[in-house]
């Protein structure tokens, strides 16, 4: 499974009609885009067929599509024969790793390191997916440049070079996956930090290098920036998406009495998102999704939650750390504590030779096993299982060189002035990872305090609904207005205005567990956000939630007659502007007594 469906384009360039679309999609193109068939032929293609631009949402994976297309133009157009296609993929993602393995190791370390990727489970699960597994290659050359870049003293010739390679490495990968774009400020943090030489020296040499890079992506990657500038990213979409309540679990993170949304759900974001533009975006309109539009109105509201939960952000990226970092022990539950305590080791060694060196480790780490946070799923963080084999093959290299007495001797890696060295790196890098979380918490204490506090002091308007049965409480439906379709249903998502529910439960005499579901017609399962909430273990509680289109009531599961709640529409304001941010919340009677931020839960 690898969005088949998407591929349109791809069989249009193996039929040598183009860059283009069908409108609309014959019936045998379709039985082939949908897995119904495996091949598909340029002769069922009608005679009378209508190609065109109408419809193609393609453009930016241009690259990847022409790639199968030409791939089918040489193989044939099925599935099944994309077989070369995903080896030269593989094969490439395991040679640049391999080359990447060698910046830090032998031959021999790098080979059996480069091979334990190659045959990796995740690796395996995820090639399938050629829409996402085409970013792979692209990942390990970037970070194998960058490698190359800091880890050796070289000509500013070759530092040119290297960095419009990169450029151009970036470039064409923009074209198949729009996540690469998260490679560029490590290799300006590269530049700028860690070359040989030191900070303040070639400054001139650093700026033509950035220069060259910049040329390179935008020489190659123009055709698909064009595109994004005229019909928009869907970047800022992929991250509000990251911060759902599904991606608590794998992260392992945990706390707080918010949410940003418990749905992992194209339909239910895009409403989030329209709602804060109707708010405080009425110049965009009318909010079409993945529109330049969304894109306006999607990076305000991320900002928004930038700035009142900063330190969320930062757990989670140093959750997905430690995820990342257990990649290869991932099937061994006991030796998963091995990924970060090889790279504690690691910096720590690199350190007693170089404290540039030991730096630039540490930002490598932290930035690419922390930037899957944006959305960690395995389809994301993949990849970067590289980064914990580089560090193993480093040490079974060093190793390796022990035992044939080829290596450093332990009375010269143990010296007063490496010590030194290791010591102030460890002091620095305990302040690194330390410092911004003890800065941020308090800051977001307040700020996320100060936001939920507004939550309970808002008045509150009246909502009618009838309790249908004991516990089940429903909006009354208009029984003249007329059904709207699916389609309808889901167009009027762009210019969606939630409302602001309350619901206060008088917990002290409900049975413990007790849950709240919100509920929505299923009559429209593509705009069904229905979702359930368990109250705290007091029972009181004020629930906080904003509901959209399609909301019917509310079902509490304990259904006595003494356990009851008040059900109540929160004034948000005029035009809905008393409040930034209406985010879902559990206030039990102590809520201002708790902390309001995450923690990872395993090292709480």
């Amino acid at each position: 499974f690898f969005y088949q469906s998407y591929f349109e384009p791809a069989v249009m360039v193996a039929c040598g009609r183009g860059f283009l679309v069908a409108q609309p999609q014959p019936p045998a193109l379709r039985a082939f885009l949908h897995e119904e068939i495996d091949r598909f032929s340029c002769d069922q293609l009608p005679p009378d067929v209508h190609i065109g631009t109408e419809g193609l949402y393609q453009r930016p994976w241009r690259y990847l599509m022409t790639s199968v297309g030409l791939a089918w133009r040489l193989l044939g157009i099925s599935w099944s024969g994309l077989g070369p296609l995903f080896g030269l993929f593989y094969g490439a993602t395991t040679v640049l790793a391999y080359a990447l393995f060698r910046q830090v190791a032998g031959r021999l370390a790098s080979l059996v390191c480069a091979a334990a990727l190659c045959v990796s489970p995740i690796q395996l699960a995820n090639l399938p997916n050629l829409r996402d597994y085409a970013k792979a290659p692209f990942t390990v050359a970037l970070v194998l440049i960058l490698c190359a870049l800091v880890l050796r003293t070289r000509r500013a010739r070759a530092v040119l070079l290297l960095s419009l390679g990169f450029g151009v490495v970036m470039g064409i990968g923009y074209g198949f996956r729009a996540d690469l774009l998260i490679d560029i400020p490590p290799f300006l943090v590269a530049l700028a930090l860690f070359l040989p030489g030191g900070v303040l020296r070639n400054v001139g040499l650093k700026a033509a290098a950035a220069a060259l890079a910049a040329v390179g992506f935008l020489s190659t990657a123009w055709p698909i920036i064009t595109t994004v500038v005229a019909k928009g990213t869907c970047q800022p979409h992929v991250f509000l998406l990251g911060l759902t309540t599904p991606f608590n679990e794998p992260l392992g993170v945990a706390g707080g009495a918010y949410s940003w949304g418990h749905l992992y759900d194209d339909e239910y974001m895009w409403a989030n998102v329209s709602t804060y533009a109707t708010r405080f975006r009425p110049d965009l309109g009318y909010i079409e999704f993945c529109s330049r539009e969304y894109d306006a109105a999607s990076w305000d509201y991320a900002r928004h939650i930038l700035a009142t939960f900063p330190a969320d952000i930062v757990t989670r990226a140093y959750a997905a750390v430690l995820h990342v970092l257990e990649l290869p022990f991932q099937r061994i539950a006991f030796a998963r504590i091995l990924g970060p305590a090889i790279a504690v080791a690691f910096v720590l060694t690199v350190s007693a030779d170089s404290l540039r060196l030991a730096l630039f480790a540490l930002f490598v780490i932290l930035y690419f096993c922390g930037h899957p946070a944006i959305q960690f799923l395995p389809r994301h963080y993949f990849p970067f299982e590289f980064v914990t084999l580089a560090m193993i093959a480093f040490f079974a290299d060093r190793g390796m060189r022990r035992v044939m007495s080829d290596g450093p001797t332990l009375r010269t890696m143990v010296t007063p002035a490496r010590l030194r060295r290791t010591a102030a790196f460890a002091a620095l890098a305990a302040v690194v990872l330390v410092l911004p979380l003890a800065a941020l918490r308090p800051y977001q204490q307040a700020r996320a305090g100060a936001l939920l506090g507004a939550y309970a002091a808002a008045p509150v308007l009246p909502l009618q609904v009838d309790e249908v049965a004991p516990g089940q409480l429903r909006v009354p439906i208009d029984p003249h207005a007329s059904r709207r379709s699916a389609i309808e249903t889901i167009a009027d998502l762009g210019r969606e205005r939630a409302r602001f529910l309350e619901v206060v439960v008088d917990g002290p005499v409900c049975r413990p567990g007790t849950t709240v579901t919100f509920r929505y017609d299923p009559a429209h399962p593509e705009i069904d956000f229905s979702h359930t909430v368990t109250l705290p273990a007091s029972g009181a509680a004020r629930v906080f939630e904003p509901i959209y289109s399609g909301f019917i009531g509310v079902d509490l599961s304990d259904r006595s007659p003494a356990c009851r709640s008040r059900i109540a529409l929160v004034d948000v304001g005029d035009r809905g502007s008393r409040f930034a941010l209406l985010l879902s919340a559990i206030l039990p009677l102590d809520w201002r007594a708790q902390p309001q931020y995450q923690h990872i839960a395993s090292i709480r």
